[in-house]
């Protein structure tokens, strides 16, 4: 595990452009270090502790909030409370579809393509994507039936050649790091590449639901392992954040393993964060959702009084 690490590190301080479907050089030891058995363990006990308290602490916050509103907490809203408070307080439009906002639902669906072997590389795997997104959405125009077009079709299809060009361009870009960042062919059980995002509703108030996302789910021996892909590059609290996906899953699932670890792909800037999950790091997340919850259901109440937002 230690010589996978120093790998990691070594290889992660100078990243050079990369061809579609070549792997990058960290990739063979971030895989090992991503399926590497747990470095530690979480006692049951020390976990139920930390649940009994979450279950105490979060809905006495949440119940502050007006009826009528409903607060989703994930690892943006963790940031944004953290590091930009005033924020909150802004009220939410509804959702607006980008290239951005796009491409990680394209580029996931993408990468399952190759990894599943029904596309050789990223490139001819996001044309499919969209291809199949625009025919899905015919598809249910016509009442055929079929599989049910994915959210970004009906925006996509609208779009003028130039806007979907974009698109693709943004969703490439999105695949291939991801793509390029492991070694598929060292999974030896399938991995999950997306999947569905882990939920966890606060016992007791509907009001505050918890998510947690991560792009690859696979197996470090008994126990799950998530890896990550951020943009820009790891804050002070990269730890917390990253913490925060197990803490969820944990919540979530009950009596099911508990994540081995969370490993953070910041590919833009080349760097890589490993969190080895333990009752410390649960502890951090805990924390950090706490005070997120804290902070925006302070700027939500404030905000409908006319309260400045504390920072």
């Amino acid at each position: 595990m230690r010589a996978a690490r120093k790998a990691v590190s070594e290889a992660t301080e100078v990243v050079r452009p990369v061809g579609i479907g070549l792997a990058l050089p960290r990739a063979a030891p971030l895989t090992d270090a991503l399926l590497a058995p747990a470095a530690c363990d979480v006692r049951t006990s020390e976990f139920q502790e930390l649940r009994a308290s979450l279950f105490y602490e979060l809905p006495r916050l949440v119940e502050e909030l007006p009826p009528s509103e409903r607060l989703q907490i994930g690892a943006h809203e963790l940031v944004v409370a953290r590091d930009h408070p005033e924020r909150c307080a802004l009220r939410r439009d509804g959702f607006v579809p980008s290239p951005r906002r796009c491409r990680r639902a394209i580029g996931v669906a993408a990468v399952e393509r190759c990894v599943r072997g029904r596309a050789s590389t990223p490139q001819t795997a996001v044309a499919e994507v969209l291809e199949s997104g625009v025919e899905d959405l015919a598809a249910a125009a016509r009442a055929q039936g079929g599989q049910s077009p994915p959210w970004w079709a009906e925006w996509y299809a609208g779009l003028a050649l130039g806007g979907r060009a974009t698109v693709q361009a943004e969703a490439l870009t999105w695949a291939t790091q991801l793509w390029t960042a492991l070694d598929w062919c060292r999974f030896e059980r399938p991995p999950v590449i997306g999947g569905r995002d882990d939920w966890w509703d606060c016992p007791g108030r509907r009001q505050l639901a918890v998510r947690g996302r991560a792009e690859v789910r696979a197996w470090a021996g008994s126990r799950p392992a998530m890896l990550v892909v951020a943009a820009g590059s790891p804050g002070t609290g990269w730890r917390a954040e990253l913490a925060q996906r197990a803490l969820v899953v944990a919540l979530a699932r009950g009596e099911g393993p508990i994540p081995a670890r969370v490993v953070g792909l910041w590919p833009t800037s080349g760097l890589v964060r490993i969190c080895e999950v333990d009752i410390t790091a649960l502890h951090e997340a805990a924390a950090a959702l706490v005070s997120a919850v804290g902070t925006w259901v302070n700027a939500l109440v404030g905000s409908r009084h006319g309260d400045p937002v504390e920072c």
